[in-house]
């Protein structure tokens, strides 16, 4: 007890040290409790939108193809055995009729039979009745959609469809947001056979499937299998559901862990400086406990008390610090996942284990010092302070152990799916990391020497005391600029990943869109329609192409697929062949019976220019195609890149209606008085257009969401590092009091004093920016090397590299101004008495 006192006594004697320690514990645990809170939110948002999506639905089948599910495929499973309810359903984007006092906006329409419907996907009505018969013209509506448009139950909406619009009246609302996540809560419910008057389609969209108890997911699929044979379709449980949109966050949720794994070790580095530094100014008390009968064990004990106590406050702060940037994170994540479901929070769970990742690594990282202050002997401590080859050897082999301990917590902590898709890369990251640290004592007198010497021209005095402190602890330093290193590097890393990601995606529509305007609808468009022909009659519109998108079945897997016409992008000079004749392929596509598929689709499926994929079509006769060319990037889809397929199969043996996308050239210079006499008839159309400037700009702004999160939690490690450049600069103050008393009693001014520490810090900073440039140069070619992005076409990052240079200069000067104060202002006499 009495030994704990002591330890809290000292942590409480140095409050300025224990505080900035303390705080980067707390960034650090606020990083990772926000991080593991982030992801235990997300599963439950996930659970949410499934239960939304399926309801009580054991099984969803859901069409490939265009043309949906045929009546005799939904007859077929409700014959499977153990198949108690089949709810089938067709869904389709459409817009509203314009009703006085509404607002207009595309609305998600689902055609449903009521009572099986109902019985998979109970819903909860704020207001009216649900729906009743299969044939009745009503609609039940979700809440969000009546706020926005100003309707109640007995409200008439008009749904335009193929034909003329049908009417139908409002008998429900339901809660919230509906059962559509990608509605954006904008759902109109209406009986089958209304959908299948207003839309016409040839086969549903989906059938939900109810099992009987007893019968499982496995058993009702292999079922399935035997009895649909002529069809291609999906199967899905809820369990895949899920898997499916927890894959499509697992890259932020890895980025975010790695990053909190990466704030974490660099607070170890001042954890280790911190307790190093109180063991080195308590020696001769240390030693005066061994004499006075203390064992080694309970010397032991005493530092890693003190390293608890710090520990223990810290983590607790720091989860105040997780809640406020839980929020932060949380809101970015959900604008970016599209989430209905609220991912905001803490989660009880992940602030314990926080909590406790947050202790033990603050007292596995004073484990060091205190096994180096119970070997203090009596006689020894005496001649402190203590510091040699083999202690200097002891920090950065146990820094080492200690990165390791937080690599292991980091791959504990994450989530199976992310683990084993992101593991990879962090570890490469964590290893190029250490290497950098291990190797800063080496680099840092050499660097050091070159650095100065322009400053030496300006200040020589203090340039040459500034590098001489250097040498009195070097592994104290090494540890201090390794922190700096790794702050540094993040920012030019993550600021190269960003830069070569939206490099990548301007270039990518460039390459690939045959227009400078992309016009889009909510539903395919014949071509009796002519409304090709009335955006081509547009004054100033040069030539207008047809595209549709829509997914194929190859070898059981979906695939997502585009019908263009070739002699448009050849003549637009669009698409950049690897494999292949660009004006052969793009002929044989509207010829048909050939394809173009993307280098990443090629390697994958293992095709070349002149081999053949069969596709299945629910015919009976699957419809095969010729590679004809392969290119650099094509259409991008929901899944990546299309298959690019001609109209004549895609009109034929394919099924498509019609086109979805329009892409717009203008006559050269005629852009600024054709694009609004184009979106004007685009709007009376009942399409969107939009400039191929304004969706690469949507692009990036996208990107720079999720880049500007990373970037915030870089410069929490850039935080936790200046915290460290204080604690050593007021240390190295400490330790030359004496000297610096001597100096001013031989002449140096206060100013002299204070610019001598200032020089230290802007020395370590300059260091510290060359080799943080350095490695983030290399952890970003890493990164680049992990996605595919490391070719030819990036470029450095200019920008990157000055912000990091700039915030490296800015902390490293600005944590020296405390120091260099207290340098300024040691009173000669003083010192000269200071022991």
């Amino acid at each position: 007890m009495g030994l704990t006192r002591l330890s809290a006594r000292i942590v409480a004697a140095r409050p300025l040290r224990s505080f900035l320690t303390i705080i980067g514990v707390a960034l650090g645990v606020g990083v990772l409790s926000a991080s593991l809170s982030l992801g235990a939110r997300l599963d439950e948002a996930i659970s949410r939108t499934v239960r939304d999506l399926v309801g009580n639905a054991d099984l969803r089948v859901s069409s490939f193809l265009e043309r949906g599910l045929s009546d005799a495929t939904v007859d077929e499973i409700r014959t499977v055995d153990g198949v108690t309810v089949v709810a089938a359903t067709v869904e389709r984007r459409t817009f509203l009729a314009g009703v006085p006092g509404t607002t207009a906006g595309a609305v998600t329409v689902l055609g449903v039979d009521p009572t099986a419907y109902l019985e998979l996907h109970p819903v909860v009505l704020v207001a009216g009745a649900p729906l009743a018969r299969i044939d009745e013209p009503s609609a039940m509506i979700t809440e969000r959609l009546a706020a926005s448009a100003g309707y109640v139950v007995g409200s008439e909406l008009t749904i335009q469809g193929a034909g003329a619009p049908v009417p139908v009246r409002v008998v429900g609302i339901i809660e919230g947001g509906g059962p559509e996540a990608g509605a954006s809560g904008r759902t109109v419910i209406v009986p089958l056979d209304v959908a299948r008057a207003v839309f016409a389609p040839n086969g549903v969209t989906r059938v939900d499937i109810g099992l009987a108890p007893g019968v499982t997911v496995a058993t009702a699929a292999s079922m399935l299998a035997e009895r649909i044979t002529t069809e291609p379709y999906v199967l899905a449980s809820p369990a895949d559901i899920a898997a499916g949109l927890r894959a499509s966050t697992a890259d932020v949720r890895t980025t975010i862990g790695w990053l909190a794994a990466i704030i974490l070790f660099v607070g170890a580095f001042l954890i280790i400086n911190t307790v190093s530094m109180t063991v080195g100014e308590r020696a001769r008390e240390v030693g005066l406990l061994r004499a006075a009968g203390a064992t080694r064990g309970q010397i032991f004990g005493f530092v890693l008390v003190g390293a608890g106590l710090i520990g223990l406050i810290g983590s607790a702060l720091g989860l105040a610090v997780g809640f406020g940037l839980s929020v932060l994170v949380a809101g970015s994540v959900r604008a970016l996942s599209g989430f209905a479901a609220p991912v905001e929070g803490l989660d009880v769970a992940s602030l314990v284990i926080a909590l406790i990742v947050g202790l033990v690594v603050t007292v596995a990282a004073a484990f060091e010092p205190a096994i180096r202050a119970s070997r203090i002997a009596p006689v020894e401590a005496m001649r402190a302070p203590l510091d040699v080859s083999a202690v200097r050897r002891g920090r950065l082999i146990w820094l080492t152990a200690v990165l390791a301990f937080v690599v292991i917590i980091a791959l504990i902590a994450w989530p199976p799916t992310e683990v084993s898709s992101g593991a990879g890369g962090a570890l490469a990251v964590y290893v190029v990391l250490l290497v950098a640290t291990l190797t800063s004592p080496f680099i840092l007198g050499p660097l050091a020497r070159i650095i100065g010497i322009p400053l030496s021209y300006l200040v020589r005095l203090e340039e040459r005391l500034a590098r001489g402190s250097f040498a009195r602890d070097r592994s104290r330093t090494a540890l201090t600029l390794g922190a700096l290193v790794i702050g540094l590097a993040m920012v030019v890393a993550l600021g190269w990943t960003a830069q070569a990601a939206r490099q990548r995606a301007t270039e990518w529509l460039a390459d690939v869109v045959p227009g400078d305007e992309v016009v889009t609808s909510i539903r395919p468009i014949p071509a009796d329609e002519r409304v090709r022909e009335a955006l081509a009659g547009v004054a100033g519109v040069r030539s207008v192409s047809p595209i549709a998108t829509f997914d194929l079945a190859l070898k059981g897997v979906r695939i997502d697929a585009a019908a263009v016409v070739g002699a448009d992008f050849l003549e637009d000079g669009r698409l950049t062949f690897t494999e292949g004749d660009r004006a052969t392929a793009l002929a044989a596509l509207d010829a048909g019976g050939s394809a173009i598929v993307p280098a990443s689709a090629a390697d994958r499926l293992g095709l070349r220019v002149g081999d053949h994929i069969s596709l299945a079509l629910g015919t009976g006769t699957p419809l095969d195609l010729r590679i004809a060319g392969v290119v650099e990037r094509s259409i991008p889809s929901g899944g990546g890149e299309a298959i690019l397929v001609g109209w004549p199969d895609a009109l034929g043996p394919i099924g498509v209606t019609g086109a979805n996308v329009f892409a717009v050239r203008f006559e050269p210079g005629a852009a600024g008085t054709a694009r609004p006499a184009l979106e004007s008839t685009a709007r009376t159309l009942a399409l969107e257009a939009n400039p191929l400037e304004r969706i690469q700009g949507a692009v990036t702004e996208a990107l720079g969401r999720v880049f500007g999160l990373f970037d915030a939690l870089a410069l929490i490690a850039l935080l936790v590092a200046a915290l460290g450049i204080v604690n050593t600069l007021g240390m190295g103050v400490l330790e030359r009091v004496r000297e610096i008393g001597l100096l001013r009693a031989i002449g140096m001014s206060r100013s002299q004093a204070s610019r001598m520490v200032v020089t230290e810090g802007l020395i370590l900073g300059l260091v510290g920016t060359v080799l943080g440039v350095a490695v983030g140069l290399m952890v970003g070619a890493v990164l680049l090397s992990m996605s595919g992005a490391f070719d030819g076409s990036v470029t450095l990052p200019w920008s990157s590299i000055a912000a990091a240079a700039g915030l490296g200069l800015a902390s490293s000067v600005v944590a020296s101004y405390y120091p260099s104060l207290v340098a300024s202002r040691v009173s000669i006499v003083r010192a000269l008495k200071f022991n």
